[in-house]
């Protein structure tokens, strides 16, 4: 359900962003004709869907064990996303980068050693908030299922058209 909730807010967010009715009469310019438009929606979104709670639900869904360092790699990669601004696409990227090298090779399907290349370039040169949340996506999707948990595993797929959706705003 609150999934749910939080897809609905995230449409309502975008079309009330392309008909133009985030305006600011009170300083006598709307948003939208700002040269940066695009970046603050892309930018609202990114806050309003939580890109934060959705890596932080990814990481937590994987097993202790899939990661090299066990419970003090995963708690590393826990730690770097506290307190990272929603629009700071930079840093995800790089948390994303680093999630990727602290999971064991085992936890991957074998495509993965075809792609991974990729998707940490896809990572490397994000531009925004979406690109990372491809990147993520393409992680997730390579990861073999024994390495994520049974209660991220029921949820998964709210949890991959959120980030889905994030993915597709450019």
């Amino acid at each position: 359900m609150k999934s749910i909730l939080t897809l609905a807010l995230i449409l309502f967010t975008f079309s009330s962003a392309v008909v133009n009715s985030q305006t600011d009469t009170t300083k006598g310019k709307s948003d939208s004709k700002s040269k940066n438009s695009t970046n603050d929606i892309i930018n609202s979104l990114g806050k309003q869907a939580g890109i934060n709670s959705l890596m932080g639900q990814f990481v937590k869904g994987i097993n202790t064990s899939s990661f090299t360092g066990g419970k003090s790699g995963k708690s590393d990669i826990l730690g770097m996303l506290s307190g990272v601004d929603a629009t700071d696409y930079i840093k995800y990227a790089s948390i994303a980068g680093t999630l990727a090298g602290a999971l064991k090779g085992t936890s991957f399907l074998p495509d993965w050693a075809n792609q991974k290349d990729g998707i940490l370039d896809q990572l490397q040169n994000a531009g925004s908030i979406a690109d990372v949340a491809g990147g993520v996506l393409g992680i997730s999707s390579l990861l073999d299922p024994s390495s994520l948990s049974k209660g991220f595993k029921k949820n998964k797929n709210s949890w991959t058209s959120a980030l889905g959706i994030l993915s597709m705003i450019k």
